[in-house]
């Protein structure tokens, strides 16, 4: 229902289980013409669950109000602030102008909060829970443990790889996260955008050298001069459309905190996109 350059052909909305009772993956966002199609499916059958795998608006608003019009509890992680990396925290503490942000559900609130490794038992279904945060602090995956089916959210997309804009979106948990997926026996995705992650292991290695890469372009850029998030997006996204662009220097700037935080790199001033980054020699 919400195509865009950073949804693709929009949200993926999942129905699993069977008549005895149902569950709904990202019902997505407060669409009519999706809650309608959603809505004809629970008319014929009871639903038990909504699970969310994030509170971006793309995401989780249509659970609210399909939990209060069918009487159906929501799960999910619930807890962004504190699920945000001690970096992050640090930053937004010394309240410096990082930006980001961009797509919170500030009204989102589960009904129930969900743990890393967690099990939810449904009829005929069972889901583990995995805490997989880099795109979003409070970001899950629901791995299908009869099988080894993982809903991968935003984390793993079927079309490109993930935002990830501090201050909710960190590239150390997102590293941490890929490898946290490797380490699964799951083999398939199905994605929050874009179609069916089949050798799943293989993609998300792909994923992982991918930032691998665009971490030494960066450190390549810095190493010729100081630039900022916004210069440094302009010169690896040019000829990209301007919310490529934008999502881009998030995506590098998430990228220098993280080359800050190793040392590799200075600020010239207050850690923001604006201000210039220099490498540095040892």
């Amino acid at each position: 229902p919400n195509p865009s350059p950073m949804t693709q052909k929009g949200t993926n909305t999942y129905i699993l289980g069977n008549q005895e009772g149902l569950c709904i993956i990202d019902p997505g966002p407060d669409d009519e013409q999706h809650y309608e199609q959603i809505k004809n499916i629970i008319n014929k059958e009871k639903a038990s669950h909504i699970l969310v795998t994030h509170s971006h608006l793309d995401h989780s608003p249509l659970a609210i109000r399909i939990s209060r019009d069918f009487s159906i509890p929501i799960f999910a992680h619930g807890k962004l602030e504190m699920a945000r990396s001690s970096i992050m925290k640090k930053l937004l503490n010394a309240n410096l102008d990082i930006g980001g942000f961009e797509g919170l559900d500030a009204n989102f609130r589960p009904d129930y909060y969900l743990n890393d490794y967690q099990v939810i038992n449904g009829f005929n279904w069972s889901i583990e829970v995995v805490h997989t945060p880099g795109h979003l602090a409070d970001h899950l995956c629901f791995s299908v443990i009869e099988k080894n089916i993982l809903f991968s959210g935003d984390i793993v997309m079927g079309w490109t790889s993930t935002l990830i804009s501090p201050p909710d979106g960190d590239v150390r948990q997102y590293f941490n996260s890929l490898d946290k997926l490797l380490n699964r026996n799951d083999n398939i995705y199905l994605p929050g955008h874009g179609l069916q992650v089949e050798d799943a292991k293989t993609y998300v290695a792909k994923l992982k050298k991918h930032r691998i890469e665009r971490e030494n372009q960066i450190l390549s850029i810095l190493k010729i001069r100081p630039h900022n998030s916004y210069q440094i997006a302009d010169k690896i996204y040019k000829n990209q459309p301007q919310p490529i662009i934008y999502a881009g220097s998030r995506n590098v700037f998430a990228h220098l905190i993280n080359l800050l935080e190793r040392n590799l790199i200075c600020c010239d001033g207050a850690i923001s996109p604006d201000n210039c980054f220099e490498f540095i020699n040892k």
